[in-house]
């Protein structure tokens, strides 16, 4: 029985140390599969690993301060080009406005020549007008002189008719002798075309009338014969008041007299 009892004693005792081996190999395997996951989640070894995360970072920090620079390198250069092209549209926008101003001076310089033009050529042609007519006067007048010579040598020639009574020798003596008063182109110049008829076209022909004296001063002027424009008979009646006059002549004799003067307007 006693022995019974000791078997049954060492089986107990075998039993119960393998079981406590057991609960031994179980601890230290969580023990190292803790110790494993700890060292898998920490990357290793502390020590080696620190100076890679801080090279990590710094790179990033390097990388990203590179990045940003780039960005405001690529905005710089685009508000550069935006600068630019506002510079050249504004200084294309005020060359076509000097442009349009300098053609516009250019085109009433031009208008403003054009009627200067106008005007002496108007003023030569009316020049030239009356020169001709002053000229046809003066031939008048040359044949009319020759015509009274004629006549007196022919009366000299023939029988001296019987005389007429005092007031019709009279008359034909002052009819014979009396030369009107005339104009001197010489003495004054022209009436200048006014710049307003030019504008305007405006022509026409005016018949002054003016008192003369004995030495051809005019003492009084007034249109008689419109142009039918007043500025045209103003400037004709201003322009020709300062000119000198040939006195008539009665018997060769100067006197005070009245005379007309017909001055045409023409644009040409």
């Amino acid at each position: 029985m006693s022995q019974s009892a000791a078997v049954n004693t060492e089986q107990k005792s075998g039993i119960a140390q393998s079981a406590e081996g057991v609960v031994a190999i179980a601890l230290f395997a969580v023990c190292a599969t803790a110790g494993l996951a700890a060292w898998l989640l920490s990357g290793g070894d502390a020590d080696s690993s620190a100076p890679p995360a801080a090279v990590v970072e710094v790179s990033a920090g390097l990388e990203a301060g590179g990045q940003e620079d780039d960005e405001l390198a690529v905005l710089s250069d685009w508000q550069q080009r935006i600068d630019s092209e506002f510079d050249q549209r504004d200084q294309a926008r005020r060359q076509q406005a000097q442009s349009q101003a300098m053609q516009q001076q250019a085109e009433a310089l031009a208008a403003a020549q054009a009627a200067a033009n106008a005007a002496q050529e108007a003023a030569a042609a009316a020049e030239a007008r009356a020169r001709a007519a002053e000229r046809e006067r003066q031939r008048a007048l040359e044949e009319a002189r020759r015509q009274q010579q004629v006549a007196e040598a022919e009366a000299e020639s023939e029988p001296t008719p019987q005389q007429p009574s005092a007031p019709a020798r009279g008359a034909q003596v002052a009819a014979a002798e009396r030369v009107p008063a005339a104009i001197d182109w010489e003495s004054c110049r022209r009436p200048v075309y006014p710049q307003a008829a030019v504008r305007f076209r405006q022509e026409g022909t005016v018949i002054l009338a003016f008192n003369v004296d004995a030495q051809g001063n005019v003492e009084e002027g007034s249109v008689k014969e419109s142009s039918g424009y007043q500025r045209l008979d103003n400037a004709a009646l201003q322009a020709l008041s300062r000119c000198k006059f040939e006195p008539e002549r009665v018997a060769g004799r100067a006197r005070a007299s009245s005379a007309e003067v017909r001055f045409a307007w023409r644009l040409n």
